[in-house]
């Protein structure tokens, strides 16, 4: 399993989307959790670049202000998702693993 885990002071920066489409494809990553988005919502748009063979589930916390936010994705091909729960700073998410048959909390 590998994800991609960042704190990358504003996903909405020139430049961004691309940057992480590369490390995702290159890398093949199963799960992105994006720390500091500074977004309160996310466009379709922005997923699109990101993620065009529509490969993963994404969810997000708000940010509030110009601090916080999160970003979260799982690869619907590699997890099912078992369940999802998000808090003020948190994303919790129970994922089944398909190809070893395994439940992980990330």
């Amino acid at each position: 399993m590998i994800g991609l885990i960042w704190n990358c002071r504003g996903v909405y920066k020139k430049g961004l989307n691309t940057f992480l489409k590369d490390l995702i494809g290159e890398y093949k990553v199963d799960f992105i959790c994006i720390q500091e988005t500074m977004r309160k919502k996310f466009t379709e748009k922005f997923f699109r670049t990101l993620d065009s063979q529509k490969n993963f589930k994404w969810f997000w916390i708000p940010s509030k202000g110009k601090s916080g936010g999160m970003l979260s994705g799982i690869k619907i091909e590699r997890f099912d998702l078992e369940n999802f729960e998000s808090g003020e700073y948190t994303i919790i998410a129970n994922i089944h693993d398909k190809m070893f048959k395994k439940i992980y909390l990330l």
